[in-house]
């Protein structure tokens, strides 16, 4: 009697799990969806735009260009959300400032296509630059219905530092709130609009 209990109950067992298996298998991962090649700040200075009757300008100011590389493996993602960290290390914090100010900003893609060569960037500013310093660190964490799919911080860095820091929202802008958003437009996937 005993034999059999135990035969029936591995029985059932083994059908479940058989049952189980090809759902899990099928599942893709998260970060099957999407993977961060590379991120990456640089100053690069503004396109220069001239229109017919209008005086060009003379300022010549340098912005913050942060950009992410980045694969998409599945024909179509939905819609991803870049949330961006950069950590400015104040040039000459004055008395009560911070030797260092982290700015986070966001910008989601919609209609994704699958690619090897896909970018999304964000800018500072040069007000922000001069204000408050040099760039110390960056970080990107890509989410699609509220799953992470990816993390990437230059440096590298095991931890997420930029939990730890205050941040400050309004500063980091996307592509269409800067005059970058005339350059190169189908480089680009489409920004969801608030």
């Amino acid at each position: 009697m005993k034999l059999s209990v135990f035969t029936t109950l591995g029985f059932i067992f083994g059908l479940a799990f058989l049952f189980a298996v090809p759902e899990q298998a099928v599942a893709q991962r998260d970060d099957d969806l999407l993977r961060v090649r590379r991120i990456e700040a640089r100053e690069v200075q503004a396109p220069r735009i001239s229109i017919s009757g209008v005086g060009s300008g003379r300022r010549n100011l340098r912005w913050l260009e942060v950009r992410t590389q980045y694969e998409v493996r599945p024909d179509w993602l939905d819609e991803a959300t870049f949330t961006y960290y950069i950590v400015m290390r104040n040039r000459n914090p004055g008395q009560g400032e911070s030797e260092y100010n982290m700015f986070q900003g966001e910008v989601t893609y919609m209609n994704i296509r699958r690619g090897r060569d896909l970018q999304s960037t964000v800018y500072l500013h040069p007000s922000t630059l001069e204000r408050y310093g040099d760039v110390f660190r960056t970080a990107v964490v890509v989410r699609s219905q509220g799953r992470i799919l990816a993390i990437e911080s230059e440096p590298r860095a095991d931890d997420r530092w930029w939990e730890r820091l205050p941040p400050s929202t309004g500063y980091v802008l996307n592509r269409n709130q800067t005059p970058f958003a005339v350059v190169n437009p189908d480089d680009y996937e489409m920004i969801k609009q608030d």
